[in-house]
């Protein structure tokens, strides 16, 4: 992931927070440590953002992550290489065996549909023959993905992430204070719309906010919740 990337992507996730807590945020510039300066009712704050994600973690980050990061990239070098030809958006699924074997005439089938004399909503579905299908349709944004990194188990515990989250980013609130002032925030993403970030709190829990002056845990895209500050957590800390 590119830093461009990454700070659109943060970005995103802290406009999206703001609707959800019905806050007028002004968000200011992109900037490291904190990630952001938010200005809101003639004060100020400093707001860093992390993401945290389902399954095992280990030096390199997490499994499920790096997996479905490869796989996006691949898409999106499809998309871009369509794009290039047809500057058509569309809604392209993939469902089944996702290898480069099958990946490798999506593209010219896809080009041969002839999308742009199509309507909006033209959909078809290729089939590859070799475990692969691809559902295609004229859209109004372009949206590309694989179906199975999108369904998956949902974690309804994970307080101990979310403990080692405000732990970890901790560790630098000196740093964002002396660049942010006192009030400095967390929001801490999972973002469901990924195997990856299927994390739910749905029990109630305190957790040691470790000097943040609020940590917003963003459940995306349905709830942020405000944690409740108290010196133990129900995952441990």
């Amino acid at each position: 992931m590119t830093r461009a990337f990454k700070k659109v992507r943060e970005r995103s996730f802290v406009e999206e927070a703001a609707k959800h807590l019905g806050a007028a945020w002004h968000i200011g510039d992109d900037r490291e440590h904190p990630d952001f300066l938010i200005a809101e009712g003639g004060k100020k704050f400093g707001l860093e953002v992390t993401e945290v994600f389902a399954g095992t973690q280990s030096r390199a980050g997490s499994a499920m992550k790096i997996l479905e990061s490869g796989k996006h990239k691949r898409i999106e070098s499809l998309r871009q290489a369509f794009e290039a030809t047809q500057a058509v958006p569309l809604r392209v699924q993939f469902v089944g065996d996702f290898c480069d074997s099958n990946l490798t005439n999506v593209v010219d089938a896809l080009i041969a549909i002839d999308f742009p004399s199509k309507p909006v909503a033209h959909r078809v579905i290729l089939d590859e023959h070799n475990g692969l299908r691809v559902h295609a349709t004229k859209a109004l944004r372009p949206e590309w993905y694989n179906v199975m990194d999108r369904v998956g188990w949902l974690d309804r515990a994970p307080q101990r992430k979310i403990a080692d989250a405000i732990k970890s980013k901790a560790q630098e609130l000196p740093r964002y204070k002396s660049a942010a002032g006192a009030d400095v925030r967390l929001l801490i993403v999972a973002d469901r719309l990924q195997n990856s970030g299927k994390l739910s709190l749905e029990y109630d829990a305190t957790f040691d906010l470790r000097g943040f002056q609020s940590v917003y845990f963003y459940s995306r895209p349905e709830c942020v919740t405000v944690l409740r500050n108290g010196k133990e957590t129900d995952g441990g800390a």
